[in-house]
């Protein structure tokens, strides 16, 4: 009763909000009753009041694609019966709803967190459990209150490092009923890829009936995810997927996307020549200078940076590498180094701000590179970290200015096979939408300035 009492107090909130924008317009209240129920149905048929445990990337997926629909809807009623000066109001909510409604989601999910909130018990203390335990403290708009962790160790012969906060163990498989009752616990994860059938079955056996909602993590977690979904094949669950960079329109939609991407980036960018060439200037050299990576097919391309360090860099790096053997093993770890002498005053600001890669707007305008894609590499990376046949796998499309990698962590993933493993989630998982959430949290981490030298 009270969850239905929050939906409708969302409900009465969009009413309000939605009457205030029609009467700018003066639109006579029959109209406005009348869309309002067409926009309560969409809602409800969409089942968006039902505050379900998602991340705010699947909650904003849905209230776009609820409003798209809606103004669909609105501007045909628009043209057919109320008359086109209305389609400017109908424009107006359908863009800032979706906003609007991912606003009052989060104030309404904090201050009403002991209704809405899941009581969550995790079955596993590994690698798992400790990369599911970062996804939700990272992400609070799923509501999840982690009241502990199960310990299955003991579990028909399972095995699993601890890799989570011991303190946090609430007891073993034995006792997991006891810790269901007295943490009053509504929801439960099984973060035990490596369960077979038998412990599966075993576990849920046990969990039947005690709590509302039971989730497990299969053995394929991490290869194929963003476009998966469950099927019943009369009583056997299958798993259906698919790549979305072998259909034609998806590569048409990502070109377009590339395209606004790399007008809007040059744009910016020559804002940051006028300011900033004539600082780089300063020792002699050009502002931007072109570096040969490896591209789509392996193909090797020019791509264009500002200029961070001194004309000399490249002598440089050869006699501290013939030198100092900790610079070398750093360099040949991650093609970098952290406190790097070559680089300039200017290069400093510019590698912090990542604004020394706003060239390569140039190279997706080209059709070089994506906005979006795995990051572009030198030949040695090839040779020493990814292999031929990686590679391949990984160049089947273009490189791009952020991926993956970058955006969970950008240079603070220094392990190869992980930045690898990101990359190739994204050739198999690619959508547009992925494209976006990657956007967005690239944008996130320039803003804190994390991993970035």
């Amino acid at each position: 009763m009270k969850r239905q009492s929050v939906k409708i107090l969302m409900i009465i909130l969009q009413f309000i909000f939605y009457f205030g924008v029609n009467n700018l317009f003066n639109v006579p209240d029959r109209i406005v009753y009348n869309t309002f129920f067409i926009y309560l149905i969409l809602n409800l048929t969409k089942n968006m009041y039902s505050f379900k445990t998602i991340l705010i990337w699947e909650e904003l997926r849905k209230q776009l694609r609820v409003h798209t629909e809606y103004l669909i809807v609105m501007l045909i009623n628009d043209i057919a019966f109320w008359g086109v000066k209305y389609i400017p109001v109908h424009l107006i909510i359908g863009i800032t709803f979706t906003f609007f409604n991912i606003l009052i989601i989060k104030i309404i999910r904090k201050q009403f967190i002991s209704i809405l909130e899941k009581r969550l018990l995790i079955i596993g203390v590994g690698n798992t459990a400790r990369e599911l335990t970062k996804i939700i403290r990272e992400n609070n708009f799923t509501m999840y209150n982690l009241r502990g962790y199960i310990s299955a160790n003991n579990l028909l012969g399972v095995h699993q490092e601890v890799c989570i906060d011991k303190d946090k163990i609430l007891g073993t498989y034995e006792e997991i009923e006891q810790v269901i009752s007295d943490k009053r616990i509504n929801e439960v994860i099984i973060a035990m890829p490596l369960a077979d059938n038998k412990q599966m079955l075993e576990i849920i056996n046990k969990l039947d009936g005690k709590v509302r909602n039971i989730k497990f993590i299969p053995q394929l977690n991490g290869v194929y995810t963003f476009n998966s979904k469950i099927e019943d094949y009369d009583g056997l669950m299958l798993v259906s997927t698919y790549n979305g960079m072998n259909r034609q329109i998806n590569r048409f939609l990502k070109r377009g996307f590339d395209i606004c991407a790399g007008i809007a980036g040059c744009l910016v960018l020559g804002i940051l020549y006028l300011i900033y060439a004539p600082k780089i200037k300063k020792d002699g050299g050009k502002a931007i200078f072109y570096h040969t990576r490896i591209g789509k097919d392996l193909k090797p391309f020019k791509m264009y940076k500002f200029r961070s360090m001194y004309v000399d860099a490249e002598e440089r790096l050869q006699g501290m590498l013939a030198k100092d053997e900790k610079i070398r093993e750093e360099f040949y770890k991650n093609f970098k180094l952290k406190d790097d002498p070559r680089i300039t005053e200017v290069g400093k600001f510019l590698r912090e701000s990542s604004l020394d890669e706003f060239p390569q707007f140039i190279n997706v305008l080209k059709g070089d590179m994506s906005f979006v894609g795995p990051r572009p590499i030198v030949q040695k990376e090839v040779d020493m970290y990814y292999g031929e046949e990686t590679s391949k796998k990984i160049f089947m499309v273009k490189p791009g200015i952020t991926g993956m990698w970058q955006a969970n962590g950008r240079s603070d993933v220094e392990n190869y096979n992980e930045r690898i493993a990101l990359d190739l989630y994204y050739i198999r998982n690619w959508s547009l939408w992925l494209d976006i959430i990657i956007t967005i949290k690239t944008i996130k981490s320039l803003l804190d300035k994390r991993g970035a030298y």
